[in-house]
């Protein structure tokens, strides 16, 4: 098949910042033998810099290219910039698309919802079978940020969105997403979605168990500290306050028993670099390589997830990251990801904010090692039955591969009718 994906967020390989959800589904499209080209923006979100100036065609490697489209770029995420560049993007992209020898199928990530509202209408027009893959259930994730005095007026103002997902999901020939909440959104807002799939962000597992091996031969373990880490953003809406009082109360209650490491970006970099000064447990990495975050697993013993209240995020990407690498969790998103933690015995949970709770997580670990022992090889067997790449996204490139096949046969019914 020749296979598009297009994601406006979602790294590449010229970000070097390591395999992703769309770098992993053109992994395995390539291993299938299948021809992948992913369309993304020159702009790039996470930085809010332009990669290239111009449209750019990056090849991968045989039968992988990324085509960078040039659009327009903006420095606040909630402004009316971010609104106008996500338009000027689809536009750029139907102009782009238009021309090309059509794909057998598209793969579009959304949000945002204008590009996806717009290349399911184009794919439509063009009998191209296309799935819709929700990575955030965008408006309603912006309406909760809202204040409670401008929540009435704010649903007014964003009821056309609402309108457009609906017709994104009625179109579309299948919506698939990164957790089964998400699935369940996508129902509640359209009633004849055609068909929907969860395959959660996923992780190659014998690659990163390969990568611990060789640190293990060249890294010596401090087994007596438990190590607990903490990797990615330090955007407001991470719980960063409840992770360095959590590492306050261990320094002081049990000393020399603990470490904490924190490794990122971001604005909240500030509380934890205060901390750092006081505390004897807490070390802050800033922003570390791919090889180095391998190693800090390795030298880990449980990996943090704490956001602040969040009611519409359900699963990250950091679930099967840390349990790939046999890392327990400690989280406190409520949501799908909470269940699965309980579940399948790979991590405790705490409240949103609630870091005496946390505290006394991380006590249950540090005083019963059993069980820590139990939990990290639960973190592996969990991740080759739901989170290993190879097989999520193989069924994934499966998946394409039925709905293709499906459309096909849908159009030489309708010729022989003729």
């Amino acid at each position: 098949m020749n296979i598009w994906t297009i994601s406006l967020f979602d790294p590449t390989p010229y970000d070097n910042v390591g395999n992703l959800r769309f770098i992993q589904i053109a992994n395995a499209a390539i291993k299938g033998g299948h021809q992948v080209t992913h369309f993304t923006s020159t702009f790039r979100h996470t930085s809010k810099k332009q990669r290239f100036n111009k449209d750019t065609t990056l090849p991968i490697e045989p039968g992988y290219s990324v085509e960078y489209i040039r659009s327009k770029g903006y420095k606040k995420n909630i402004s009316i910039k971010r609104i106008f560049a996500h338009r000027d993007f689809a536009q750029q992209l139907i102009d782009s698309l238009a021309g090309r020898h059509k794909p057998d199928i598209i793969f579009i990530s959304m949000p945002p919802i204008v590009s996806a509202a717009r290349v399911v209408e184009w794919a439509s027009e063009n009998d191209i079978p296309i799935v819709v893959d929700i990575i955030d259930p965008w408006p309603d994730s912006f309406i909760k940020d809202v204040p409670n005095a401008l929540k009435p007026l704010s649903r007014v103002f964003i009821q056309p969105f609402y309108n457009r997902v609906r017709g994104v999901f009625r179109n579309a020939d299948a919506v698939t997403s990164i957790s089964n909440g998400y699935l369940d959104w996508a129902k509640s807002q359209c009633k004849t979605i055609r068909q929907t799939k969860c395959f959660y962000p996923a992780q190659d597992l014998e690659a990163i168990q390969s990568k611990i091996e060789d640190f293990k031969k060249t890294e010596s373990r401090n087994e007596e500290v438990l190590r607990i880490i903490y990797v990615g953003s330090l955007g407001s809406s991470y719980d960063i306050p409840a992770i360095v009082k959590a590492s306050e109360i261990m320094d002081k209650k049990h000393p020399g028993q603990t470490e904490f490491i924190v490794a990122g970006v971001g604005p909240q970099s500030e509380i934890v670099e205060e901390y750092q000064k006081k505390l004897g447990n807490l070390q802050y990495l800033g922003w570390i390589s791919d090889e180095e975050l391998i190693r800090q697993y390795f030298l880990s013993d449980l990996g943090l997830i704490q956001h602040k209240n969040n009611f519409t995020q359900t699963v990250t990407y950091k679930l099967f990251s840390y349990l790939s690498a046999g890392l327990p969790i400690l989280n406190s998103l409520q949501s799908e990801m909470a269940d699965i933690i309980s579940e399948n015995n790979v991590g405790l949970n705490n409240m949103n904010g609630d870091y005496k709770k946390l505290v006394k997580n991380i006590e249950y670990f540090l005083y019963n090692r059993d069980q820590l022992q139990l939990y990290k090889q639960n973190a592996i067997a969990l991740t080759k039955e739901k989170g290993d790449s190879n097989s999520v996204y193989g069924e994934m490139i499966a998946f394409f591969e039925e709905i293709a096949g499906t459309r096909v046969a849908e159009l030489q019914k309708e010729l022989e009718k003729l």
